[in-house]
């Protein structure tokens, strides 16, 4: 069989870590969301990180080395989970990020006071939670994603396999009493030294995944701001004709669909009249920016003419349109836009449509100014919806 030392597996995965955290230090965006997914990678990098003090466990102190890095790898992988849905364009709120991040570290390290069967049962139950959670999270929102990079399947796969190797953990904790080994990875024999080799190469291999995954993404914003407006930075009219005709081409190919949203600021006009229009242009970059922050990347926003945007969002079920669209209009109603003035609340009326094969790209868009036009009749700061006529 063969003989893995799972003290220098920990060892490799710190060091390579710590590598993933340079190339991370290395790639600078000034996309709000982005950037956040990397600050999120660098911290999880980081934490994965501590796993090198492996290099320095010997004889009797080995179990409690192992004990302090297993806490600091619990909570790398929590943040790699968060980072993950960050990167896929689901927001998590900051506060429920970082507690379950301190409430992993804190169970297994808290778990060290225990006598080691305890120990070992807490620390598979732990990543066994984490990891079949993330797997879960990531398989979900990559498969409700009309269309994934290469690389975000590869992290999807990547997750799974590792929720594997913590079940079959688990169940070997639970079957198998002790005795337990210094490194603390309780695991059937045949197991453990490919675990130790999948521990010691996963954090390069997530991190060149995450920077392919993030490449893409840069990627798709540079093409976009060829085509996009001055003032807002989302597409222009130009941009959402050539981007849009182009986005319908491609779901002809794909069972999905693809829901056109018209968004108009309420009482535009009299902003500008009683702030003036600087206020005006405020307002107009403040709700691109709430807009652009609840979208996924896959979709498209453009500034259709003055206080007009456009939303082509590829989607799964016609019923996610009334959802996203629902959640834009309450986004912009909540989030007052802070000017030099002062604050300046803002609402919108939203008109929903679907593309239908037959019809063309300025066909969607009329169909959807058309129920644009009765959410303004019906009193504003609403959302009118029809279900697809095709």
């Amino acid at each position: 069989m063969l003989s893995i030392d799972i003290f220098t597996c920990y060892a490799i995965a710190g060091f390579g870590s710590l590598i993933g955290l340079g190339l991370l230090f290395l790639v600078q965006t000034d996309q709000p969301r982005v950037a956040h997914a990397l600050n999120i990678y660098r911290w999880a990098f980081g934490s994965l990180g501590f796993m090198s003090l492996a290099a320095i466990a010997s004889g009797a102190h080995a179990p409690l080395i192992a004990k302090v890095i297993i806490g600091f790898a619990g909570m790398g992988v929590t943040l790699l989970a968060w980072a993950f849905r960050q990167l896929n364009g689901r927001r998590t709120l900051p506060m429920l990020g970082i507690g379950a991040t301190l409430a992993v570290g804190a169970v297994l390290w808290g778990a060290a006071w225990l006598d080691d069967r305890n120990y070992v049962a807490v620390l598979s139950i732990t990543f066994c939670a984490v990891s079949v959670g993330m797997a879960l999270d990531q398989g979900w929102l990559i498969l409700r994603s009309p269309r994934g990079h290469l690389s975000e399947f590869c992290l999807m796969v990547l997750a799974l396999v590792f929720s594997l190797v913590w079940v079959t953990v688990l169940w070997h904790t639970l079957l198998v009493p002790g005795p337990y080994p210094a490194h603390w990875l309780h695991a059937p024999p045949w197991l453990q030294p490919v675990a130790g080799i999948g521990f010691a190469v996963l954090p390069l291999a997530v991190s060149a995944l995450a920077l392919s995954t993030i490449n893409a993404r840069l990627m798709q914003q540079l093409r976009a701001r060829a085509l996009s407006d001055e003032l807002t930075g989302c597409l222009s009219r130009r941009g959402l004709r050539e981007l849009g005709e182009r986005m319908l081409a491609l779901q002809r190919h794909q069972p999905n669909e693809v829901a056109v949203l018209m968004l108009d600021l309420d009482h535009f006009k009299s902003i500008n009249d009683r702030y003036g229009h600087l206020v005006g242009d405020e307002v107009l970059r403040h709700v691109t920016h709430v807009v652009r922050d609840r979208l996924r990347d896959d979709a498209l926003l453009a500034r259709y003419g003055g206080e007009e945007f456009t939303v082509l969002l590829p989607i799964k079920h016609p019923q996610e349109a009334f959802g996203v669209a629902e959640r834009l209009r309450k986004a912009v109603e909540t989030t007052p836009c802070e000017t030099s003035t002062g604050p300046v609340r803002v609402t919108v009326s939203i008109g929903v449509s679907f593309h239908c094969p037959s019809s063309t790209l300025e066909e969607d868009l009329s169909k959807a100014d058309s129920r644009l036009y009765l959410a303004k009749q019906g009193g504003r700061n609403r959302v009118e919806y029809a279900a697809p006529d095709c």
